[in-house]
């Protein structure tokens, strides 16, 4: 019975990460109409630096998941000011191959850093 327990919560636990994720992809795409496939490129660093914290560092679950946010825009701002900032009001096609070719950028740094 403890088992079925902690896969409910284990369970419970990642719909929540991944409810998470869907609403910002909604508000990203609903309401600044900016086709971001880079998404999942900045939910990856913060599940990567919240694993580092948590892992690596040995620092409690709470202050991975507050490294992890705060890592994350951090980097994410830079990337919205010099990059994001030139595709709004662009044409569907252009920010699917910007936000797709920074999914790949993202993806090939986290592999070299990892």
């Amino acid at each position: 019975m403890q088992t079925v327990f902690s896969i409910a919560v284990d369970a419970f636990a990642y719909g929540m990460v991944l409810f998470v994720i869907s609403i910002g992809l909604s508000v990203t795409m609903g309401l600044m109409r900016v086709v971001n496939l880079a998404h999942g490129a900045f939910a990856m660093i913060g599940g990567y630096i919240a694993s580092y914290v948590a892992r690596d560092l040995g620092l409690g679950y709470a202050a991975a998941v507050i490294a992890a946010v705060v890592i994350t825009i951090v980097v994410a701002i830079p990337i919205e000011r010099f990059l994001y900032r030139r595709i709004y009001g662009a044409p569907e096609l252009t920010q699917v191959l910007m936000t797709i070719g920074l999914t790949f950028c993202i993806i090939g740094i986290a592999n070299y850093l990892m």
